[in-house]
């Protein structure tokens, strides 16, 4: 499959995902879209649900290859080193843009599905729905991440028989991939280990704008 990364969006089937700030977003991360119709938009947050509103609503996505040789050290690293995730170790770890061209990395994306996320906002995370009421057309939340992970582990997510989510403690998430290969696996996902983001936007209210009644994916580019 087709894939471009620059230091403003990583493209994939055809699609534009997000990457400025991506380094301080994670899934749930809501914010204002900054520059919503021009060249280097980006996402500037303002805060994140709860993680608990999370567990049980985020799904497991795909694993994608990457030629990394066929990328550069400006828009590879346009928001500071690689971090990517392996097997046996839960939090990311640091690769230099050499050592990411010579090592067998993929993407992998984690993501909400809009009834899921429309249900959380409307149900549980408060603070969010105010805000994206407040900041009306220019409100977005994070429903989508690519994070990068060595070959073995993404494989293991992508082919796992179980997958659940789990806050260990405060302001934590975990991701665990049961089943294959490599047992059970668990990553923590964190703020700089994203790589690319896709955002949601409120569609449609109720009149006093206090039940979100509709939402749209906001890709890069989209306005």
């Amino acid at each position: 499959m087709a894939t471009k990364i620059t230091n403003h969006y990583f493209e994939y089937l055809s699609l534009k995902y997000f990457r400025g700030n991506a380094h301080l977003v994670e899934i749930g991360t809501f914010g204002e879209k900054k520059d919503p119709v021009g060249t280097e938009a980006y996402l500037d947050p303002s805060g994140k649900v709860s993680r608990d509103h999370l567990v049980n609503r985020i799904s497991k996505g795909i694993m994608v290859s990457i030629d990394w040789s066929q990328t550069n050290q400006a828009d590879v690293e346009a928001n500071g080193t690689i971090k990517a995730y392996g097997l046996n170790v839960n939090v990311a770890a640091t690769y230099s843009f050499s050592k990411t061209k010579s090592a067998n990395l993929k993407l992998y994306n984690l993501y909400i599905l809009d009834n899921p996320l429309m249900k959380m906002l409307n149900q549980d995370a408060k603070a969010a729905r105010e805000f994206l009421a407040a900041e009306g057309s220019d409100g977005r939340i994070v429903s989508e991440c690519w994070i990068v992970m060595e070959a073995e582990l993404a494989e293991h997510f992508e082919g796992s028989g179980t997958f659940t989510t789990s806050v260990p403690s405060v302001g934590n998430l975990n991701i665990t991939a049961t089943g294959g290969k490599h047992g059970t696996q668990t990553i923590t996902l964190s703020a700089g280990s994203v790589f690319a983001y896709k955002n949601h936007k409120v569609k449609s209210w109720n009149s006093g704008k206090t039940v979100i009644e509709n939402m749209e994916a906001d890709y890069y580019g989209n306005g």
